[in-house]
């Protein structure tokens, strides 16, 4: 037996979110623009890589104020970091794609903890820079570099 849930005319069904991964299975341009504008929000000194401050200050806003523990914070290294192992722009968009491939409902927990809402579209987000994100670099040109 096949039910079809039936939609009274007039109303709308409500709008579906924005999917997360793009058809290369790479962060779909709404999210790697919001986690781009992230990124910028959490490198309080602006330079382009977060120090341990700095990740840990996202950790406590997307865990409820728990900060990384030591193996999530050797983690990091495995992702593209500066010559000082801080994990740089390119490094946090590898490790949002790695958590969105593995489990997007905790990528979703993070944006709503981030301030955003279902259409990845900032809401009263606290402490935003308004800085903008580095332009957006291709999925192939991540893969090369992580492969090389």
């Amino acid at each position: 037996l096949l039910l079809v849930a039936r939609v009274p005319l007039g109303s709308s069904m409500p709008p579906q979110p924005p999917a997360l991964l793009d058809d290369d299975d790479w962060l779909a341009p709404p999210l790697e623009a919001a986690l781009g504008e992230v990124f910028c929000r959490f490198d309080a000194d602006a330079d382009g890589a977060w120090s341990t401050a700095e990740l840990q200050s996202f950790a406590r806003t997307c865990n409820g104020g728990d900060e990384f523990g030591e193996a999530e914070l050797s983690q990091v290294g495995e992702f593209t970091t500066d010559g000082h192992g801080r994990l740089t722009r390119r490094g946090f968009l590898e490790m949002m794609h790695l958590q969105t491939m593995a489990r997007p409902e905790d990528t979703w927990a993070d944006l709503r903890a981030l301030g955003y809402d279902s259409s990845l579209s900032p809401k009263g987000v606290p402490g935003s820079s308004g800085a903008e994100a580095a332009p957006s670099e291709k999925p192939e040109s991540v893969a090369a570099e992580r492969d090389a």
